[in-house]
C-alpha cells in the first residue's frame, strides 16, 4: 500500500510539474500555471518589504526580483521533477531498479540519485532499471527531462531577449524626450523635425507598444523585472507615451501641413498604452476623480507644456487644457495601480 501511495504521489509530482512547464512556456497566455502563479506572488509579496527600504535601497533590492523569479522558477521545476521520479523509483529499489555490482542500497538518497542522473540524462549506470516497466519508466524520464531542460533554456534565452528589446525601446523614448522621460519633450521634437521624420518615428513607438502588449501576454514574467534606471520601469514608458498622445490628441491643434499628429500611429499608440495598464493593474473606471492637489498640478503642467509647443511653433487648441487634464483623470489613476503592482515607489503628479 505505501509503495502504491509513493508511485501516485510521485507521478502527480511530475504531473504538476510538467503541467506548469507547458502554460507557462507554451502556452503562456492562459494565465494558468499551478506552480508558477503561486510563486510569482510569493517572490512578489518577498520583494514587497522592500517598500519600507529607503527609494535608493528599495531600487537596488528590486533590481533582484527578476532573476531571482526565474532561478526559483527553475529551482522548484527540478525539485518537483527530481522528487516525483525518485518516489516513483523507491518502491522498486532491489527488484526492478538495482546496483549494477553490489548490494542495491533502499534509501531516499539512492532513488534520488538515479532520479537525478536520468532526468539530466547523464546515464552513469552504476544503478540500472531491470524490469521491462521500470526500463520504460527511465525512458520516458530521460526523454521528459531532455524536452524539459529544452523548452526552459529556450524560453528563458527569448525572455531576456525580449527584455534588451524593451529596455532598448525605453532608453530610445528616454532619448526622444531629451532625458526627461516628459511626454510634451516628445511632441516638440516630432513638430520641429518634420512631417517625414514624425510620420516614421510615431509609426515606430506604436509598433515598439504593440510588441511590448504582446510580449507581456508571452512572457509575464518580465513584469519582475526592476532596473535602477528609471527610465528602464513599465510604468514610466506607459507614462512618456500616453502623455504623448494625450497632447496629441487634446492640445495640439490640426495642421493639414502635419496630419500625422493626428494619425493612425497615434490611435494605435493609446490603444496599447491603455490595453497594457488594463492588463496589469485593472482598468479605472471612467469616471474616477483625480485629487484636488493632482488636478491643480496637472492644470499648471499643461500651462507650461503648452506655452512650450507654442514656441517649438506648434498651434494649440484654445480649450486644451480642460480636455488634458479629463483625460489625465482616466489614465493616471491606472498607471499609478499599475506601479504599485509592479512595486516601483511611484511618485505622484504633483511630485513631477
Amino acid at each position: 500500500m505505501v509503495a502504491f501511495l509513493l508511485v501516485v504521489v510521485g507521478a502527480g509530482l511530475v504531473a504538476l510539474a510538467l503541467a506548469d512547464v507547458f502554460y507557462t512556456v507554451l502556452f503562456p497566455g492562459s494565465g494558468r500555471g499551478p506552480v508558477r502563479r503561486v510563486l510569482s506572488r510569493a517572490v512578489l509579496r518577498a520583494f514587497r518589504l522592500t517598500r519600507h527600504m529607503g527609494r535608493s535601497r528599495a531600487q537596488r533590492a528590486m533590481a533582484y526580483c527578476g532573476p531571482v523569479h526565474v532561478a526559483a522558477t527553475l529551482g522548484v521545476w527540478f525539485v518537483l521533477l527530481l522528487t516525483g521520479w525518485a518516489a516513483i523509483y523507491r518502491p522498486a529499489l532491489g527488484s526492478g531498479v538495482v546496483a549494477a555490482t553490489g548490494t542495491t542500497q533502499r534509501t531516499w538518497a539512492t532513488a534520488l540519485y538515479y532520479s537525478g542522473y536520468t532526468l539530466t540524462t547523464l546515464g552513469l549506470g552504476d544503478i540500472v532499471a531491470v524490469t521491462p516497466a521500470y526500463r520504460a519508466v527511465t525512458v520516458v524520464e530521460a526523454a521528459t527531462g531532455f524536452i524539459s531542460f529544452t523548452l526552459v533554456i529556450s524560453y528563458f534565452v527569448s525572455v531576456y531577449t525580449t527584455l534588451t528589446a524593451r529596455n532598448a525601446f525605453a532608453l530610445a523614448l528616454h532619448q526622444r524626450s531629451g532625458g526627461t522621460g516628459r511626454g510634451v519633450d516628445v511632441v516638440r521634437a516630432l513638430v520641429l523635425e518634420g512631417p517625414t521624420a514624425a510620420s516614421l518615428h510615431l509609426a515606430e513607438v506604436a509598433g515598439e507598444l504593440r510588441r511590448l502588449v504582446q510580449t507581456d501576454a508571452s512572457y509575464p514574467v518580465l513584469r519582475s523585472f526592476h532596473y535602477r534606471r528609471d527610465y528602464d520601469a513599465l510604468p514610466q514608458i506607459l507614462q512618456t507615451c500616453w502623455e504623448t498622445v494625450t497632447l496629441l490628441q487634446t492640445t495640439v491643434a490640426p495642421d493639414a501641413a502635419r496630419p500625422e499628429l493626428h494619425g493612425s500611429s497615434v490611435s494605435e499608440m493609446a490603444a496599447c498604452a491603455e490595453q497594457m495598464c488594463a492588463r496589469i493593474a485593472g482598468a479605472p473606471p471612467s469616471d474616477t476623480a483625480a485629487p484636488t492637489s493632482d488636478h491643480d498640478a496637472w492644470m499648471a503642467q499643461h500651462a507650461s507644456m503648452a506655452a512650450d509647443l507654442a514656441a517649438a511653433g506648434s498651434p494649440v487648441r484654445s480649450n486644451a487644457a480642460a480636455a488634458y487634464v479629463a483625460a489625465r483623470e482616466v489614465w493616471s489613476p491606472a498607471l499609478d495601480a499599475l506601479a504599485h503592482d509592479l512595486l516601483y515607489q511611484w511618485p505622484r503628479p504633483g511630485e513631477h
